[in-house]
C-alpha cells in the first residue's frame, strides 16, 4: 500500500517561491546588469559576454548538484545560509576591480544561486501536483523579472550608480532570508518515491536530452529576436514590443498550464508544441513583414514556459522516484546557456537569420527525441502484462 505524501502548506510554498523567485531573478535582469557594468567602462562587450555565461552555467550547476544536499534534510538552515551569502556575493561587485575577479564573484553568486534554487525544487518536485504547482511558479516568478528589468535602468541606476542593481539583488536575497525561515527541515516523501535509485533508461535520457536542444533552441532564438528589427530595418520599437509581450505572454502561458494542463495529455502537448515553436522560430528567420515578426514574437513567449509542467510530467511517469525530475531545470538552464553561442555560428556579419535558422533545426530535434519517447514507451507499456 503506498503512502501519499502529506503537501507542505501555502505558507511554506509562498515562502519557497520567494526564494527561488529571488535565485532566478538574475536571468530577468542580467542584460541591464551587465550593459551598466559595460556603460561604466567595469567590463567591455566581449568580457560581459563570458561573466553572463560563468554566472549561468555556475546557476545550472547549482541547480544540478543542489537537489540530491537538499534531500538529505536541514533546508530552512541551508536555504537561509545560502540566502545570507548570496547577498554577501552580490555586494561583493564592490570590490572586484579586474574581469577575472568579476567573474569569480558573478560565478560563486550563480552557484549559490542554483543552490538555493534546489529547495524550491526539492519542494516542488515532491508535491502531490508538481507540474502544476512548477507551472504557478514560472509565471509568478517571471513578473518581478519583468518589473526590475525596467526599473533598473530607469530608476535605480540613475539613483545607486552602475552598481545598484547589485544592491537590489542583495536586498532582495535578505527578504529571502526571512522567506527561508519559513521553509521545512525536509520534505515528505511518498513511499513510491523512496523505492531505489534513479535508473536511467534510454527514454530518460532522450527527455532529459530533448528539455537541453528545446531550450537551447528558445535561448539562441531569443538572444537574436530583436536583433531581426536591425537587419530588415523596421522601427526600432518593435523590438521592445516583441520582447516585452514576449515576456508577458510567458506569465500568461505557463498559468495557463499551471491552470487546464493536467487535463491535456502531456505527450501530445511536447510534441506539437515544440513543433509549434519549430515554426514559430521558422517564420521568425524569414518574417518580411513588421506585424508578422510581431505576432510571431509574440506567439514564441507564449509558448516558451507553458511546456515546461508537461516536462515535468513526462519525468516523472518514467522515473516515478523523481530524480530525472529534479535536474529539469539544471538542464533548462544549461541550454538557455549554451543556445546563443550554438546559433552564432550561423550569424554572418549583419545577417542573423542563420541563427534562427539553427534554433530552428535545435527545436525540431527536440521534436523528434518527444515522438521517440513517446513510441519506445507505448512499446514498453504494450509488453507489460496487461499492457
Amino acid at each position: 500500500m503506498q503512502t501519499a505524501t502529506r503537501d507542505p502548506s501555502l505558507g511554506v510554498i509562498a515562502a519557497s517561491f520567494v526564494v527561488g523567485t529571488t535565485a532566478l531573478m538574475i536571468l530577468g535582469v542580467q542584460p541591464v546588469l551587465l550593459e551598466a557594468l559595460v556603460g561604466a567602462h567595469r567590463v567591455n562587450e566581449q568580457q560581459a559576454g563570458v561573466l553572463a555565461t560563468v554566472e549561468d552555467l555556475a546557476l545550472a550547476v547549482g541547480a544540478g548538484i543542489g537537489p540530491a544536499w537538499m534531500r538529505r534534510g536541514g533546508i530552512r538552515v541551508k536555504a537561509v545560509v545560502l540566502s545570507l551569502l548570496l547577498a554577501l556575493a552580490h555586494l561583493a561587485i564592490y570590490g572586484a576591480t579586474s574581469p577575472l575577479l568579476l567573474d569569480l564573484v558573478r560565478g560563486a553568486a550563480g552557484l549559490l544561486e542554483g543552490l538555493a534554487l534546489s529547495a524550491i525544487l526539492v519542494i516542488l518536485i515532491h508535491h502531490s501536483q508538481p507540474d502544476r504547482l512548477n507551472g504557478a511558479f514560472l509565471a509568478i516568478s517571471t513578473l518581478p523579472q519583468a518589473v526590475m528589468a525596467v526599473a533598473v535602468p530607469a530608476l535605480v541606476t540613475p539613483l545607486l550608480g552602475p552598481l545598484g542593481g547589485f544592491v537590489v539583488l542583495a536586498v532582495l536575497s535578505l527578504i529571502s532570508v526571512g522567506a527561508a525561515m519559513v521553509l521545512p527541515s525536509r520534505v515528505e516523501v511518498a513511499a513510491e518515491e523512496t523505492h531505489g535509485r534513479t535508473r536511467w533508461s534510454p527514454p530518460i535520457l532522450l527527455s532529459l536530452a530533448a528539455v537541453a536542444l528545446q531550450n537551447a533552441a528558445i535561448g539562441g532564438a531569443w538572444t537574436y529576436l530583436p536583433l531581426i528589427v536591425d537587419q530588415r530595418h523596421f522601427a526600432p520599437e518593435l523590438a521592445g514590443v516583441a520582447v516585452g509581450g514576449g515576456l508577458v505572454l510567458q506569465v500568461a502561458g505557463a498559468a495557463a498550464a499551471a491552470t487546464w494542463g493536467r487535463r491535456l495529455p502531456y505527450g501530445a502537448v511536447l510534441v506539437l508544441g515544440a513543433l509549434c515553436q519549430t515554426l514559430v522560430i521558422a517564420g521568425l528567420a524569414i518574417a518580411g513583414a513588421p506585424a508578422l515578426y510581431v505576432g510571431l514574437g509574440l506567439v514564441f513567449g507564449l509558448f516558451w514556459l507553458a511546456l515546461s509542467p508537461f516536462q515535468v510530467r513526462l519525468l516523472i511517469v518514467l522515473d516515478p522516484s523523481r530524480g530525472a525530475a529534479v535536474l529539469l531545470t539544471a538542464l533548462v538552464l544549461i541550454g538557455l546557456s549554451l543556445g546563443p553561442a550554438i546559433s552564432a555560428v550561423g550569424v554572418h556579419g549583419a545577417d542573423v537569420s542563420g541563427a534562427l535558422v539553427i534554433a530552428a533545426a535545435l527545436m525540431a530535434a527536440a521534436v523528434a527525441l518527444y515522438a521517440v519517447i513517446m513510441i519506445l514507451t507505448r512499446r514498453v507499456r504494450a509488453a507489460q502484462p496487461g499492457g
